[in-house]
């Protein structure tokens, strides 16, 4: 269930980078909750077919991540409004922050 989540936040990110026929086979999927016959059906097109492009998309989502890392970044500025949102002191704060952006170098 984690990789649904993680792909369909993917997709939310770099989505309209994969064709209109992949977006709309993955909104069938992921989104739609569609079986990958009933998407075949649908569509006139093979189960493998059907199979084929959403590993297509999956794959091609997570290396547009591994290049680009928009996911990464957004969850440490998570991570960063989280930390600044907590009544802790502000030396503390501060390392925190420091550590997290530390680890963004490493990007």
């Amino acid at each position: 269930m984690e990789k649904n989540i993680e792909i369909t936040l993917l997709f939310d990110i770099y989505g309209k980078l994969l064709t209109i026929k992949q977006q709309e086979i993955f909104k069938e999927y992921y989104l739609y909750n569609l079986s990958l016959r009933e998407i075949a059906q649908n569509r006139n097109i093979s189960y493998q077919g059907v199979r084929d492009s959403i590993k297509s998309s999956e794959s091609m989502l997570q290396n547009f991540e591994k290049e680009v890392g928009m996911f990464k970044l957004l969850k440490n500025i998570e991570n960063a409004c989280n930390i600044l949102n907590k009544s802790e002191d502000l030396n503390i704060q501060k390392e925190k922050l420091l550590k997290l952006l530390k680890s963004e170098d490493d990007i």
